[in-house]
């Protein structure tokens, strides 16, 4: 079939849905929906207030039976670091706000190393607890609203967020609470579209500003989904820079192992 037969086909059977959830979420302007997501995460002067966020909790990767200890810190004005613990190793992805590096122990690489680009900008995405709903246009970013939709048999407000890098994100907004359910990134790896989506629950108010508690992620539309539970959520706490930075490599030791010293035999007199 040709794609353009495809899309109107897609338009088909999408605009009941459309109609159904629209009967069921009055139409609002970009502005009035995302001012009522500021609100409901607490107000803008509450979101501002916050610094560091740090989330510590466990990961489920999709498609495994095994359960890591994650933890995440997030502080302005752009910098993550994640680690993923499992059997005594870490994995560890960081972003200083200009540069991204990780340790990649699962896969025998112990030693720091650079991210890809591609990674250094979902990175840097992943640093704006705030979302680029909030300030768009001071982030370089834009935003168009898609109306309302179907999300699980339910009704969503829909924002596609257009990143200065290029990347966008389409964020589903629940018509009651006004809080986000989920969010679909699209973005270009090596020259190929991707889309992954994350699904937002179990909202808890940290510090007078709302953090979803619960977050599953995976390719969209996959039924295979990573899944993050924090167990603690701690808002403006003590966070060192330099734990966003990357460390040195080792010293690299002679092939025999340990490094050796070599002293001068005493002279004789």
């Amino acid at each position: 079939m040709r794609p353009g037969v495809l899309a109107l086909v897609a338009a088909a059977v999408a605009a009941p849905h459309v109609a159904a959830a629209q009967s069921r979420a009055p139409a609002l302007s970009t502005e009035a929906i995302v001012q009522r997501y500021i609100a409901a995460r607490g107000g803008l002067p509450a979101i501002k207030a916050i610094h560091t966020v740090r989330m510590t909790g466990s990961m489920r990767p999709g498609g495994f039976d095994v359960q890591l200890k994650y933890d995440e810190t997030v502080a302005r004005p752009g910098s993550v670091r994640i680690d993923a613990t499992l059997q005594g190793l870490t994995l560890v992805q960081s972003y200083n706000g200009s540069k991204g590096w990780q340790i990649q122990p699962f896969q025998g690489r112990k030693d720091p190393e650079d991210v890809s680009a591609d990674d250094a900008k979902s990175l840097a995405e992943e640093a704006d607890f705030e979302t680029p709903l909030i300030d768009a246009a001071a982030k370089g970013a834009t935003i168009e609203n898609l109306g309302v939709t179907d999300i699980d048999n339910a009704p969503a407000y829909v924002l596609r967020v257009t990143l200065k890098n290029g990347d966008d994100e389409t964020w589903y907004i629940d018509p009651d609470a006004f809080l986000p359910v989920r969010m679909v990134t699209h973005q270009k790896v090596r020259g190929s579209d991707v889309y992954s989506q994350n699904d937002y629950g179990d909202y808890e108010k940290v510090d007078g500003v709302y953090f979803p508690f619960e977050i599953a992620s995976g390719p969209k539309g996959s039924t295979v989904q990573q899944r993050v539970t924090y167990d603690t959520v701690v808002a403006n706490g003590s966070v060192d820079p330099v734990i966003f930075a990357r460390p040195a490599a080792p010293a690299a030791t002679p092939a025999g192992g340990a490094p050796t010293t070599v002293q001068k035999p005493p002279v004789k007199g």
